[in-house]
């Protein structure tokens, strides 16, 4: 692991910068650039899955109408675009049923990397070296939102850390792929800065999705722009009247710890945690101690009076779905499935299940226990089954991420491709051009 030379005395925005030009490889533990190529493989499967839905089918009919014809791959489609197309319609496809990683920093990241490395036939270590500065310069911002539920920071307003920091990610990942040169990465970073916004209001619903599909083309337009002589302010992000200030006002600590250990402590040393469900992750703690209570006391949902448990209102916006997409954001509705079904799959969430009678009287019955760490079921005859909650489970590893993207693509790619995508990506770094593995995750969808 070879160490960068970040002038300690630099400002929070040339820092980043400065991570994002000097980035190597060599730079990153070997644990941090395997669990990069988790973490794409992860995302590249739950957004090819997310062509079979609703939200992707809406997403391939934007692009038809359009989107303009180039190089760089829709994935899991045939269909080809531009580089900024691509990225756009590849952020919304990679976040489109919840399915990514629990950071969700995966998918601006390599959907503005992919369309820059594919559009200029960069390698697959330029790839990988810029999915993982997007990943770390997204996560040492991170703490501008670590306290969302004190109050105070912008998560406590209703911003969403996806749309604040998902530009400046991609900016950085699409830079790295670019090369910029120091100053170009400063430019792009300026310009990425104000070019943010999304809400938590968003969760259930298509612009959810559409926030990190406008943040990866927005990093990779930033970019773009830098390298064609586009100037910007050099402390957009800690200057007075930038980012910093218009989020305001923000913890101490927070503020102090941002870019604190960028290039020196990786985050994606960490585990991978891949998800279960394709849901919001405050639901799946609830919905899997509704599964373990199922299994062991068979109940009849006619005889169910009350559920008891803490809805999350926060984020969990939608008690009461209408839309087979609102129901990621329900507790009611993840728990109803899986106590009616014994299961919560990822196309479990439709307008027939979202309406199903047996599903909304059940939802109906789900009251909010705010700060309970039980899942309570309440029958009618008195009788209460409760079901202590854990951390919820992930897929972590080689293994159990294969398989979740077999899982994820086996509807649309056919087992050799899937077979050879698989091998593409876990020797990454020595793909010649990452427009090979552009051609592999392809079919006949237009």
């Amino acid at each position: 692991m070879n160490e960068m030379r970040i002038e300690a005395s630099v400002g929070l925005a040339q820092k980043v910068a400065d991570f994002a030009h000097l980035f190597t490889l060599a730079c990153a533990p070997s644990v941090a650039v395997e669990n990069a190529k988790l973490a794409i493989l992860d995302c590249l499967g739950v957004s090819i899955l997310a062509l079979t839905q609703e939200v992707g089918h809406a997403t391939l009919s934007f692009a038809r109408e359009n989107a303009d014809r180039g190089s760089c791959t829709i994935w899991g489609t045939g269909r080809t675009t531009t580089a900024r197309d691509a990225a756009f319609c590849n952020g919304i496809l990679s976040h489109a049923l919840d399915y990514d990683d629990r950071n969700h920093s995966s998918t601006f990241t390599l959907a503005a990397a992919f369309a820059a490395a594919e559009d200029r036939s960069a390698s697959g270590e330029w790839l990988l070296g810029g999915f993982i500065v997007g990943r770390e310069v997204r996560n040492s911002l991170d703490k501008l939102f670590s306290d969302r539920n004190s109050g105070i920071g912008p998560g406590a307003k209703g911003w969403h850390s996806n749309g604040i920091l998902g530009g400046i990610a991609a900016a950085c990942s699409a830079g790295h792929v670019l090369r910029l040169d120091r100053q170009q990465m400063r430019n792009a970073v300026g310009l990425s800065v104000g070019s943010c916004g999304a809400l938590t209001r968003d969760g259930g619903t298509m612009a959810k999705p559409f926030r990190t599909g406008q943040a990866a083309a927005t990093g990779l337009t930033c970019a773009l722009l830098a390298k064609s002589g586009f100037s910007a302010d050099e402390a957009a992000l800690e200057g007075r009247h930038g980012l910093l200030d218009a989020l305001a006002p923000l913890p101490d600590a927070a503020i102090q710890s941002l870019g604190k250990d960028l290039g020196v402590k990786f985050h994606l040393e960490t585990d991978i945690k891949s998800k279960p469900f394709a849901s919001c992750t405050a639901t799946h703690s609830t919905t899997e101690a509704m599964l373990r209570l199922r299994s062991k006391n068979p109940i009849v949902p006619n005889s169910v009076e009350t559920i008891e448990c803490d809805l999350k209102p926060y984020p969990l916006v939608r008690q009461f779905p209408k839309h087979g997409v609102e129901g990621r954001f329900s507790m009611p509705f993840c728990v109803a499935m899986a106590l009616l079904h014994g299961r919560l799959n990822a196309d479990d969430f439709t307008d027939d299940n979202v309406n199903d009678p047996a599903i909304r009287n059940l939802m109906h019955r789900t009251k909010h226990t705010p700060g309970t760490g039980k899942l309570v079921v309440i029958l009618r005859d008195g009788t209460q089954i409760s079901e202590t909650l854990s951390a919820p489970s992930d897929l972590i590893g080689l293994n159990l991420v294969t398989e979740k993207f077999r899982r994820c693509t086996v509807s649309i790619l056919r087992e050799p491709q899937i077979d050879k995508v698989i091998n593409m990506i876990t020797k990454l770094e020595s793909l010649p051009s990452t427009r090979e593995l552009g051609r592999e995750i392809h079919s006949s969808i237009q």
